[in-house]
């Protein structure tokens, strides 16, 4: 029995070494691109968004901050020390600092009408 495993052994062994497989061949460069294929299908309809536009500024004293004539208002809001905001019309606000001569960050946010 245990000559049996020997030889087993011995032929794997001996099978496994010896040969050495042939390097793979060396890969040759690119051809030129071919013609372009035909246009694919075209894509599903996408819905129509809103866009918004912000308009920021810094004020020191009262401030008038506008949209465009084809825009309203969406938001408006003072980044500290804040304010009061005045709505003069649909597209227009005056700011006006808690505080004059502090620097207020002002953002405007605007949509077409």
């Amino acid at each position: 029995m245990q000559v049996r495993w020997f030889a087993v052994l011995l032929v794997l062994a001996l099978t496994a070494c010896g040969e050495k497989e042939a390097p793979a061949p060396m890969r040759g460069e690119q051809g030129p691109a071919g013609d372009p294929g035909p246009p694919g299908p075209a894509g599903p309809v996408g819905t129509s968004g809103t866009i918004i536009r912000f308009v920021d500024g810094e004020c020191r004293q009262a401030c008038l901050m506008a949209c465009e004539q084809d825009e309203r208002i969406l938001s408006v809001y003072a980044i500290n020390p804040g304010g009061t905001f005045t709505f003069d019309a649909e597209n227009k606000a005056t700011f006006r600092p808690q505080r004059q001569g502090a620097a207020v960050k002002v953002v405007l946010a605007c949509v077409q009408k």
